[in-house]
């Protein structure tokens, strides 16, 4: 196996989304998870979706991100 074969075959997260470390809740809930913009907030809000507020921004970070939707 190569390694680009191994970095693919455990990718949890569309390639377009290469080289962010974060997302905006729209980006994390919506376009990834398919959630309307009111459930992305209201999971974020509740801790369901793993978002950090950084003052009127919500952060979600790929790590966290990549954790939940691998676990």
């Amino acid at each position: 196996m190569t390694n680009s074969e191994s970095t693919t075959s455990h990718r949890v997260l569309d390639q377009r989304w290469d080289g962010r470390s974060t997302f905006t809740v729209e980006e994390a809930g919506c376009e990834i998870l398919g959630l309307s913009k009111c459930s992305a907030y209201a999971a974020a809000n509740s801790g369901e979706l793993p978002a950090i507020r950084v003052g009127r921004r919500w952060i979600v970070p790929r790590h966290a991100l990549e954790r939940m939707l691998s676990g």
